[in-house]
């Protein structure tokens, strides 16, 4: 359930959409610097004398690093000893430009644990924490109710995963799970979700303080963040029909966006209606209920064996076949990017070997024959089908997508 909730919030929220706005707007940079010939999949590197794109590039990117804080690197991490607030830009997509916003970082020090040291360190606490914390959370509170077990089992205690209680705790002692939970859903209906999730964890403790109810605090805050998201629910929706219409002229992802939009239209619609809908349907033991609101993404169900080919099973539940397998197509577009970044393709070859996404679970005669490309550069499996038998495999056709191909 873990990385579900994930998705859950990945398409549900504010903050969820709005990275998958900066992911098109950084996919739109990189289309530009292709081989022009159309047999080809090598990416020849983002121009860094094109200052026009690449200062686009960098504010993508400084953006993400502020949204989502610091990323941890598995050290243990113990106490909350102080928050303090840092002002950072970020850069939201507006039209054709990027308007600058400031936002005030809340920076954590952590008591951590590393290499047999303790020592303190700062984090910037943003969606990252929230994410993990939430889903960790959530996830044992469904295997509590699933396994009936007495109580429920805190395994990753001291880690990325507990760091959003220990906030929690922090600004209010022995604060149940619930109530933070709740605060931390509200939070992602913010691009500040770190501030917010903090100042209200801070309006929880003053009005619990002046004698109100906690059920009280929370519906006032659930009722004003609902407020909120229906004032912009017609935004939103344009928004992601914006975004269909990017892709019209790329056949499969034109399927695969009209899928994510509309299940992206109706999490959103279960926001405004109730902000903290998984939290509550999961405390209430209706988890099951979630996947009305927001149909399973695709799964993987990876084996040990040490036999690769066709070893892992691919399933969908929830889409039909010409859905699903626009969707697998997604999936290569997005590695095939994020795999490249600023370089060149002769660049990450020198440098890195990468499997496909699809290695372990493809069960075409390609990945039998062309194993050596597939386990290690997989774009220029698109150029042996361009050569041959024009079949393309699903990341065959996301490269070709990215070359601007209308029929694959």
């Amino acid at each position: 359930m873990h990385e579900y909730i994930h998705y859950v919030h990945e398409i549900s929220t504010v903050i969820g959409n709005f990275g998958l706005g900066l992911d098109i707007c950084l996919k739109s940079i990189f289309s530009n610097y292709f081989d022009i010939d159309l047999s080809s999949s090598l990416h020849l590197g983002i121009n860094l004398k094109d200052s026009t794109q690449f200062e686009i590039f960098c504010k993508i990117y400084a953006t993400k690093e502020v949204i989502n804080g610091t990323i941890a690197q598995g050290e243990k991490l113990l106490r909350v000893k102080n928050i303090r607030y840092k002002q950072e830009s970020a850069y939201a997509p507006n039209e054709t430009s990027f308007q600058e916003i400031k936002i005030n970082v809340p920076l954590i020090t952590l008591e951590a644990y590393e290499d047999g040291k303790f020592s303190d360190k700062d984090y910037a606490f943003g969606k990252f924490f929230i994410y993990e914390g939430l889903a960790y959370e959530l996830d044992r509170i469904i295997n509590k109710q699933l396994k009936s077990l007495p109580t429920i089992e805190d395994e990753f205690k001291g880690t990325e995963y507990t760091v959003l209680r220990n906030i929690a705790n922090l600004i209010i002692p022995k604060v149940d799970t619930y109530p933070f939970l709740v605060i931390a859903s509200l939070s992602l209906s913010y691009v500040d979700c770190g501030t917010m999730f903090i100042d209200m964890l801070q309006q929880l403790k003053k009005s619990i303080d002046e004698g109100y109810t906690i059920e009280s605090i929370l519906a006032k805050l659930k009722n004003g963040v609902s407020r909120m998201l229906f004032s912009k629910l017609d935004d939103f929706n344009d928004a992601q029909d914006e975004i269909v219409e990017i892709f019209k002229k790329r056949k499969q992802l034109h399927k695969a966006f009209n899928v994510i939009t509309q299940q992206a239209k109706n999490a959103y619609l279960a926001k405004c209606e109730n902000p903290s809908f998984e939290v509550d349907l999961i405390f209430a033991g209706d988890y099951a209920k979630l996947i009305d609101v927001i149909p399973l993404c695709d799964y993987m169900y990876v084996f040990k064996d040490k036999t690769e080919f066709n070893r892992d099973f691919l399933g969908t539940a929830s889409f039909d076949d010409e859905s699903s397998q626009a969707l697998k197509v997604l999936i290569g577009y997005d590695h095939y990017q994020k795999n490249h970044e600023l370089y060149s393709t002769i660049q990450v070859e020198a440098n890195r070997t990468i499997k496909c996404p699809f290695y372990t679970c493809c069960n075409l005669q390609l990945r039998l024959d062309h194993a050596n490309i597939c386990s290690s550069k997989p774009w220029r499996i698109f150029e042996i089908s361009s050569k041959t038998d024009k079949q393309y495999c699903w990341y065959g056709q996301a490269v070709g997508e990215f070359k601007g191909h209308s029929e694959i």
